[in-house]
């Protein structure tokens, strides 16, 4: 049986108990109806009341099971509502989604904001390493008019990370089919040199690497250093790092780079002794961050006056080495003022903190964060922090003290005299 004839069914049932339910709109009262239960009745009237509770009985008897009827009828047609609801919202899916297809709507989004939004689908990362599955190269695929789109918006080309010994196979051909998307929009490009250079020629890669180099605002250089790696012009150049994998730290960014104002020294396995192999516009930094093995105080005196204009400072891990067998001496230091600096963190793995404080003015100082990495054998040099703060007479809002040993019996003596010191220990 069809929908419609069920329905059409549920509904002659439904009508067919109006009959019924006229006569009991007609229902007159009995003689007996004004009387109260507990009224006496004669002795000859009760055969009478008898035929009325008999005629009652039957007449429940058949409202209910007409109710029953009734019931059964309205579960169906609820039942029925039911699927044509579910049934409803299936056509009407299907009908967003078929007018969604015939609609020019998706191609009357502007190229500029659909490009905004492709960037926020890149990779969380400031170097991107190419990958069918991921974008920008995944949105070519979807259709024809994204694949333009991605392919007019230089911003999405602009991150790249390159191994140059895959460079020097076939992928170098897409590094620089990559690179040449991003038109001119400046760079941001990490460069890992994995080749072997013992024979003491230049890669191959490197010709046609140099003059993207030239265009870079970010660069990356991960491993032995390259002469005259940037002898272009670099003048976008604002953020460069360097990982160091050999002793040898020759490196030198040749002037003029107006924009550079971050820079990151770095190598996980080899100390900084001096800065005689490294050339950069220290004047012109706003942000550095050195992380080498070890780093002499000496060195890091040295860098401090260079850096007459840098804000935010971090360096690991600093020391003064007590042999005099090594190249990083120990103390005294020559004073040194710096009036820029707002955020020092110095992460210590040997003894010469306290020198450190002796040495150094720093008028300008908000947040200092200091990180001990054997705090039982070095402890907190109370009295040289005090002559410090005292000295630079600077306006210390945060102050964090990681694994020392001794800190803490001081904390109520440096919130006295610094009022609204924030510390952490």
């Amino acid at each position: 049986m069809s929908g419609p004839e069920l329905l059409n069914d549920l509904l002659y049932e439904a009508e067919a108990l109006s009959p019924i339910l006229e006569p009991l709109s007609e229902l007159t009262p009995t003689s007996f109806s004004y009387r109260r239960p507990t009224s006496h009745v004669p002795s000859d009237n009760v055969p009478n009341i008898h035929a009325v509770v008999t005629q009652r009985k039957s007449q429940l008897a058949a409202l209910d099971d007409h109710i029953d009827l009734l019931n059964h009828a309205l579960e169906k047609l609820q039942g029925i509502q039911a699927r044509l609801k579910e049934q409803r919202a299936i056509v009407q899916e299907s009908l967003a989604f078929h007018e969604a297809l015939a609609s020019p709507a998706p191609y009357l989004l502007p190229s500029e904001l659909l490009g905004e939004i492709f960037l926020r689908c890149l990779p969380q990362t400031n170097y991107i390493t190419p990958s069918s599955n991921e974008c920008p190269i995944v949105l070519t695929r979807v259709c024809r008019h994204w694949r333009a789109v991605v392919l007019s918006t230089p911003r999405l080309w602009a991150s790249l990370s390159i191994s140059l010994l895959r460079a020097a196979t076939t992928t170098g051909d897409g590094y620089k089919r990559w690179l040449e998307k991003a038109r001119s929009v400046p760079l941001s490009i990490r460069v890992v040199h994995d080749m072997d250079l013992s024979d003491g020629k230049e890669p191959l890669s490197i010709q046609w690497l140099r003059p993207f180099l030239g265009r870079c605002s970010d660069l990356w250089w991960h491993g032995p250093p390259i002469q005259g790696l940037l002898d272009n012009s670099v003048q976008s150049l604002s953020r460069f790092q360097v990982t160091f994998h050999k002793a040898n730290l020759l490196f030198s960014i040749p002037s003029p780079t107006p924009q550079l104002r971050s820079a990151v020294l770095q190598s996980l396995t080899y100390d900084l002794h001096s800065l005689r192999s490294i050339d950069l516009p220290w004047h012109q930094l706003l942000d550095l961050k050195i992380q080498f093995a070890l780093v002499s105080n000496t060195t890091f005196m040295q860098v401090i006056g260079l850096c007459t204009q840098v804000q935010r400072v971090s360096v690991s891990s600093i020391c003064a080495d007590v042999l005099p067998q090594t190249d990083l001496q120990p103390f005294p230091l020559i004073g040194t003022v710096n009036h820029s600096i707002h955020r020092l963190e110095v992460n210590v793995v040997r003894a010469g903190l306290g020198c450190l404080f002796e040495a150094l003015t720093l008028p300008a100082l908000e947040e200092l964060v200091i990180r001990f990495c054997a705090p039982d054998r070095y402890p907190w040099p109370h009295k040289q922090f005090l002559a410090f703060v005292t000295r630079s007479k600077c306006p210390l809002k945060w102050l964090t003290i990681h694994r020392s040993k001794g800190a803490e019996s001081h904390l109520t003596e440096y919130l006295k005299m610094l009022p609204g010191l924030k510390m952490v220990v």
